[in-house]
């Protein structure tokens, strides 16, 4: 279902490119902090149960609608201005009963919500205290009465780097401690390829298609036209009439879990040796490769970046932002958290591309937002998929509550290739974390079980599918639950 009041933005959000939060010597923010024990906020707050959250934006149609809470909360300057609260329908617009508050979450990005979590100087450009800043913006704040958040989301796990400026400034040895970290797997979505429909309308009637190949070519910046001969031969003809179409390729330019999912699937799957017809012409020939050679990261590595420039290649902040781009761009090409997509107005589609090839009938296409595909890939993350205490950089975290930090290693999910589907390179998903503190103060830590319980509910399936997003399984979910409760000798990860 598209959702109307989820764009009208492309005016309102800016495309000039800009990189994540700043990083600067290592001293504490100087920001004022709940007292450890006070139960809920100021009175001037809606609520004594109102939580202010934010981070990763790929998640935040279900959580929120796309609504950006923009400005500050009230107690923190916002009484004359109030934030938006969530839409109707959604997650956080949902929980109403026996929660009784409101969650005013503010859409910055996966890396800007560690940071704030963590509370470092990654945080100073964007504290907690800081306004919320619109839609497509650089982030600079989050809205909230009070430092610390009540939670923060992001698509990239916690590192074992993460970690220790968590212990610096989140539980150090002496002042405010906030107990360990608790990291929960929330909700999984799909990374899709977008454009105008109505760009190639008069002359391919159709979905545009893109092999493994053309996917990896036009990411490394070898396939520049949509005339190409390789993007031809996917469609069976050429989408723009035989006319030459550059691409301008949007991607991500602040700290995004979006863009570490998406290259660490190219890094999967382009750096391979190619089979036929895949490794002779249209497609592979001298200057004219697939291969990608720029690693993955959470700040896009590949061209266009400061280490790769490419005047092809364009940088905007969020998932909103590319979204925008696309809609503003004719014979635009970007990658974006597929629920903002699917709600999109105006309409943006989504590419088809490769999800295998069989040696008669050749390429198997997949519809990114399939909810076949997306499950068959997600159906192997179990709870046997989980490493506790694992980072993200392939480190263990040293916390002394590991069973409260639930970490699937990506190689589980995002990797057609080693899963068993040759040549594939689709479905690209990312699994999204929301991260608590194990100390939580008052009110409150009745509030937050309440919201992770009723994320598990099927009304809360429901309503992520209804967005175009794919549940967790249910042992893997189970296992959420089951830190949340405690059990088997240990306490409750939320307290």
């Amino acid at each position: 279902m598209r959702r109307a009041a989820l764009f009208s933005i492309a005016a309102a959000v800016g495309l000039a490119a800009c990189n994540g939060p700043a990083q600067s010597p290592a001293t504490p923010n100087v920001l004022p902090q709940r007292a450890t024990g006070v139960p809920g906020h100021a009175p001037d707050d809606f609520s004594v149960n109102d939580l202010h959250a934010g981070g990763a934006t790929s998640g935040a149609v279900a959580f929120n609608g796309g609504t950006q809470p923009v400005g500050l909360a009230v107690g923190n300057g916002g009484a004359g201005n109030p934030q938006a609260p969530p839409a109707a329908g959604t997650l956080f617009g949902t929980i109403k009963e026996p929660f009784g508050g409101t969650i005013y979450y503010c859409l910055t990005s996966s890396g800007s919500g560690r940071a704030v979590f963590e509370g470092g100087p990654g945080a100073a450009s964007a504290p907690a205290i800081g306004p919320c800043a619109p839609l497509g913006a650089k982030a600079t704040g989050y809205g909230a009465r009070v430092d610390p958040l009540d939670f923060a989301a992001s698509d990239v796990a916690l590192a074992s780097t993460d970690y220790t400026t968590y212990k610096t400034y989140r539980e150090p040895s002496t002042g405010t401690n906030w107990g360990e970290p608790v990291e929960l797997p929330s909700f999984a979505g799909e990374i899709v390829f977008g454009y105008r429909p109505q760009d190639f309308s008069k002359t391919y009637n159709s979905r545009i298609h893109l092999s493994t190949w053309t996917m990896c070519a036009i990411a490394n910046g070898t396939v520049s036209d949509w005339n190409d001969a390789a993007i031809t031969k996917d469609n069976g003809a050429s989408i723009t009439h035989g006319v030459s179409q550059p691409i301008l390729f949007y991607f991500r330019s602040d700290n995004a879990a979006t863009s570490y999912t998406l290259t660490y699937h190219l890094n999967a799957v382009c750096n391979r040796t190619w089979r036929s017809p895949y490794n002779k012409p249209p497609y592979t020939y001298a200057g004219h490769g697939a291969q990608w050679v720029y690693g993955y990261n959470s700040v896009w590595p590949g061209p266009g970046s400061a280490a790769a420039p490419n005047a092809r290649f364009v940088g905007v902040i969020g998932n909103p932002g590319v979204i925008a781009a696309i809609e503003s761009t004719p014979f635009a090409l970007g990658y974006a958290e597929g629920a903002w997509a699917k709600a999109a107005n105006p309409p943006v589609a989504e590419a088809f591309v490769q999800s295998g090839y069989h040696r008669t009938t050749g390429p198997v296409w997949s519809d990114p937002l399939s909810v076949a595909s997306t499950s068959a890939s997600l159906g192997v993350v179990t709870n046997k998929s989980l490493t506790y205490g694992g980072g993200s950089d392939g480190l263990p975290l040293t916390t002394t509550r590991p069973e409260c930090v639930l970490y699937v290693d990506p190689s589980r999910f995002t990797n057609p290739e080693a899963l068993g589907a040759p040549d594939g390179a689709y479905p690209i998903v990312q699994i999204g974390y929301l991260l608590f503190y194990g100390n939580n103060n008052g009110v409150h830590t009745q509030a937050k079980r309440h919201l992770l319980y009723y994320l598990s509910t099927q009304r809360a399936h429901n309503i992520e599918t209804q967005f175009g997003y794919t549940p967790l399984s249910p042992s893997l979910q189970g296992a959420v639950n089951a830190a949340v409760r405690g059990g088997n000798g240990h306490s409750p990860c939320v307290q």
